[in-house]
């Protein structure tokens, strides 16, 4: 069970970056692990999980696959770091397709023709699929959600809740949303997007809030559970992130930066009702090393 830490009596957050594989991803890929060794889908020693991911899903595939002895193949787009990719394949991961890829070829194509050929590659694959599996919510409600709302009736957080988060396949959204009304809170959620996203009207842009705003609209984002969408920028993000870590000493990363930008934000208007303010720390900043290092001074100087 990861931290509830509360930052002041109006503000609690909880360090998903203290899971396995350091962050959030890890809930969905050990529940969707587990499930599929529990169907047989997956035989530990013979089966390979596939993924297309250089994201925290890859890593928490590989946490949660290795101590079950199953490899890991990942298709990572070349738009990822080289940093990630090197340390995935650093700590066990099979990285398939570099030629493909590197010949224009797409991740999800990789995966294809991995999964069509797998016979002739002598190949056991299993894809996890995390944009189209649906156990992806079912990690978030009934792990990270249920974890939440005890956490915070333990600490005796008021029952009336804004929930602050960002979507990238939905699932943690949807299911800590959900799992927390189950739980007879009254709770309000706000949607995170970098500026210039329009997540609902399939508008996306480059951006460098990874994690939130993918390019595609987020297949387990129920929209009837967002209260209202607000959105931030990568400098408001960079001043949240010095500023959560000089007050509380974690180096969060973009996503949850983003997230804290907007809960400075709603401390300056009327939007809070009285309402506890409540949040996900989605994963850890050494992700973005190139950020750190080119924070301008101005952005220093204001955390």
């Amino acid at each position: 069970m990861s931290r509830l830490i509360s930052c002041d009596p109006q503000f609690s957050i909880k360090l998903e970056l203290d899971n396995p594989g350091g962050s959030h991803k890890y809930r969905a890929a050990s529940h969707i692990v587990a499930r599929a060794i529990e169907a047989g889908e997956i035989i530990p020693g013979h089966t390979t999980v596939i993924e297309k991911t250089g994201g925290n899903f890859g890593f928490g595939l590989l946490a949660a696959c290795q101590k079950r002895n199953v490899d890991v193949a990942l298709a990572v787009g070349l738009g990822f770091s080289q940093y990630k990719r090197d340390l995935l394949e650093g700590l066990g991961a099979e990285l398939i397709g570099k030629s493909q890829l590197r010949d224009g070829a797409t991740p999800r194509e990789v995966i294809e023709y991995h999964l069509a050929h797998q016979q002739s590659l002598g190949r056991r694959y299993y894809y996890t699929d995390q944009f189209n599996n649906i156990d992806n919510v079912q990690a978030h409600r009934d792990g990270t959600g249920a974890e939440l709302g005890r956490q915070l009736m333990n600490a005796g957080a008021p029952r009336r809740l804004l929930f602050i988060g960002c979507a990238g396949t939905g699932a943690s959204f949807t299911g800590v949303v959900q799992a927390l009304r189950r739980m007879d809170f009254d709770v309000r959620s706000i949607l995170v997007e970098p500026e210039g996203c329009d997540t609902l009207a399939g508008q996306f842009v480059d951006h460098r809030l990874e994690g939130m705003c993918v390019g595609v609209a987020p297949p387990f984002l129920d929209w009837t559970l967002v209260s209202e969408v607000y959105h931030t920028t990568l400098e408001e993000t960079m001043i949240a992130q010095r500023r959560f870590y000089r007050d509380q000493g974690f180096h969060v990363g973009n996503t949850t930066g983003a997230c804290l930008a907007v809960v400075e934000q709603l401390r300056e208007t009327v939007a809070l009702e009285a309402r506890h303010i409540v949040m996900l720390g989605y994963d850890g900043g050494h992700w973005y090393p190139d950020l750190t290092q080119q924070m301008p001074p101005h952005v220093r100087n204001a955390a």
